[in-house]
């Protein structure tokens, strides 16, 4: 009895359904600071995955010099044959250079999102989404003193960019 508690409520959980449109594509998103390439599948109506990384920058130097890869968990609120409206979670790592460009800090980030995507009518080849959300993350490091590379008594704090506004465009296909 408890397997079939736990199967249903893992099936409850991810959205599992038959669902003829279950789709997976490649896309780019561009972001206030960031280019990334990202892979997303939809499993059902309801439950989606995907998986990013690439170049991103920062407010105060507005460089390209920074990584970020990371993924996210989607689940649609709102679902029509052409367009998807839904929530998610974002985790995602980054790494950035920061006051000395020779040294870089890694920190993870999290956040939560809103999204909209819209599929071309033809057999959902081709899509495009907005995203609004809220990321925190936030790393205190130590400064090194340029001559000798000796740890000088100071601490910096990094604060990530707390807003998501991700514009993407994927080319799907059907699974």
């Amino acid at each position: 009895m408890k397997r079939y508690i736990l199967l249903f409520a893992v099936l409850t959980f991810f959205g599992i359904s038959s669902f003829a449109q279950k789709i997976g594509g490649f896309g780019a998103e561009l972001s206030v600071l960031s280019l990334k390439p990202n892979y997303r599948m939809w499993i059902s109506k309801t439950t989606g995955f995907e998986v990013f990384g690439g170049i991103a920058s920062e407010l105060e130097d507005f460089m390209p010099n920074d990584l970020e890869a990371g993924f996210k968990y989607l689940h649609a609120i709102m679902y029509k044959r052409t367009e998807r409206t839904y929530i998610g979670v974002v985790g995602k790592w980054k790494w950035a250079k920061v006051s000395d460009p020779s040294y870089t800090i890694n920190l993870p980030v999290g956040g939560v999102l809103i999204g909209k995507e819209w599929y071309s009518k033809q057999r959902h080849l081709k899509g495009l989404a907005i995203e609004l959300g809220y990321q925190m993350g936030t790393k205190e490091y130590e400064l090194f003193s340029p001559i000798g590379h000796i740890p000088l008594d100071r601490t910096e704090h990094f604060d990530e960019f707390p807003l998501i506004l991700n514009l993407r465009y994927s080319f799907f296909s059907k699974r």
